[in-house]
């Protein structure tokens, strides 16, 4: 049998890459973590790493173990804090992760809701993340719901298969992403625009996701946007714009009704898709299903304004 501490830490080792940061992390030596997977090998009857002066890397063996290694991880650390909760015996609790745009258009306004219902009192945490972030805390065990946004397709991207595929997924919302120029700028008296007509201004550039999905855009069309500035959230993007530094890519849903500048449709465009994941075993499941329940509620109720 595999010993559930031998996995915990070849865990480590997978996902720090090193027997040595692994050893760091658990505050053992390096020699005890060696030790303990080359009998974690022994026991697996197959090689889990390829080792090299640079680190470990994983054989298709450890890339199965890790997904198993990973589940019980989340699995364990969902019993801990449900264990937790009955000896305290307090109000059943959630934890939530979202990005900022789906907190104040989806996910104060549920809370809200369940208030106003007078439901059972919820102990409810929210973390702020952006999708790839809020996926790996629900995978560890640390969220019961993420508030996640994808591109391009109505189905989660293949890139989140290893962590989502033991996830329930519920789609919320869509919409798209528009043009937004300062209020004096040649295109601010027009609806709509190509990207063509403004390949070559300034773009404020958003991190991660929506700065991909932009790229991916202008690369179609054999263009390459010019960076002016990068940016971590939507609003502070279009105060960048207003005050004439470039041109934004932004959800519609996330724009400001500001006077200093104009909202566009472009073409093309891209969809950005919001919807929640939900994990099985949380502590409180009857809480993340009502809390689920508002969302769908909240979402329905945005499409049609």
């Amino acid at each position: 049998m595999i010993e559930a501490q031998r996995l915990a830490v070849f865990r480590e080792v997978a996902h720090r890459g090193s027997f040595a940061r692994a050893a760091q992390a658990l505050r053992l030596t390096p020699s005890a973590v060696s030790q303990q997977m080359a009998a974690l090998e022994r026991v697996a009857q197959a090689g889990l790493f390829e080792r090299s002066t640079r680190g470990v890397t994983l054989t298709p063996a450890g890339q199965a173990l890790l997904r198993t290694a990973d589940t019980i991880h989340g699995e364990l650390h969902r019993a801990e804090r449900t264990l937790a909760q009955l000896r305290e015996q307090g109000p059943p609790s959630l934890t939530v992760a979202t990005f900022a745009s789906a907190g104040t258009l989806l996910l104060a306004p549920a809370l809200a809701t369940l208030n106003d219902r007078r439901a059972p009192y919820v102990d409810t945490t929210v973390v702020e993340s952006e999708p790839e972030q809020a996926l790996a805390a629900l995978d560890d065990g640390r969220v019961d719901v993420a508030l996640v946004y994808h591109f391009h397709t109505e189905q989660p991207p293949p890139s989140w298969s290893d962590i989502a595929r033991r996830f329930e997924y519920h789609p919320l919302l869509q919409d798209e992403l528009r043009l937004v120029v300062p209020n004096g700028h040649a295109l601010a008296r027009r609806s709509t625009a190509r990207l063509e007509d403004v390949a070559d201004e300034p773009w404020i550039r958003m991190w991660d996701l929506p700065g991909n999905a932009l790229d991916a855009l202008a690369a179609a069309r054999g263009l390459r946007p010019k960076v002016a500035c990068r940016a971590g959230d939507f609003p502070f993007m279009q105060a960048l714009v207003a005050a004439g530094v470039g041109i934004a890519f932004i959800p519609a849903l996330a724009v400001e009704d500001r006077p200093d500048t104009r909202t566009l449709v472009l073409t093309p465009t891209a969809k950005r898709y919001i919807g929640a994941y939900t994990a099985p075993g949380t502590p409180s499941p009857h809480a993340a299903r009502a809390l689920l329940d508002a969302l769908k509620e909240r979402a329905a109720a945005v499409r049609m304004t």
